[in-house]
């Protein structure tokens, strides 16, 4: 079974929004707006934790797009894309935008499960992909200063490179730190810890 999603709709077209809206309503998701305007679903987006939004791509006062970037900025969440047009400018402009899915009007309920399907999925892998970047830039950051606070020891107490490292690695372990840490504070202090490579 589906969950129950918070969803976030915004359509400049009466009818289709509260066509869409019973659609929704009917999955079982619960119906954040409609909105009437693209100003008016960014402010909804910051007032409710939405699970997901649903952007016609031509509003006023703000584009389904230009909203779909200024919602995804302040909270990620999978976005769909509503427009009346196939043609391959509209689909770029959407491409260039964080949108997940894209469907095309007149949309019936069972277009929705699917797209709602795709646009989490494809949310959970961006999501994925964007922690394992954070997380290997943040080693490599880590190696960096690690590898300049043996630098650092190797010019100012002549350790070897093997002397230095080690001597990091046991402040590390009777610290209780990691060692980045310990790296960080040789580098700010332009130091040593007290310890000795051949204790």
């Amino acid at each position: 079974m589906a969950p129950t999603l918070k969803v976030l709709l915004a359509d400049d077209e009466p009818l289709n929004a509260l066509a869409l809206r019973a659609q929704l309503e009917t999955l079982g998701h619960e119906v954040i707006g409609p909105a009437a305007d693209g100003p008016t679903a960014v402010d909804l987006a910051r007032e409710h934790p939405v699970d997901l939004a649903i952007l016609d791509i031509h509003m006023p006062g703000l584009s389904g797009l230009e909203a779909a970037r200024q919602i995804f900025a302040a909270r990620p969440v999978p976005i769909i894309v509503l427009t009346g047009y196939s043609d391959s400018e509209t689909i770029s402009h959407a491409v260039d935008a964080p949108v997940f899915h894209f469907l095309i009007k007149p949309i019936s309920i069972d277009d929705l499960p699917p797209a709602i399907s795709v646009a989490r999925s494809r949310f959970l892998e961006w999501r994925r992909f964007t922690e394992e970047a954070a997380s290997l830039a943040r080693k490599l950051e880590n190696r960096t200063v690690i590898e300049q606070a043996k630098r650092v020891l190797m010019v100012v107490r002549h350790f070897s490179e093997p002397e230095a490292y080690r001597l990091l690695q046991r402040a590390s372990q009777s610290r209780n730190q990691p060692m980045v840490e310990v790296a960080r504070a040789v580098l700010m202090a332009q130091g040593l810890p007290p310890d000795s490579p051949d204790e």
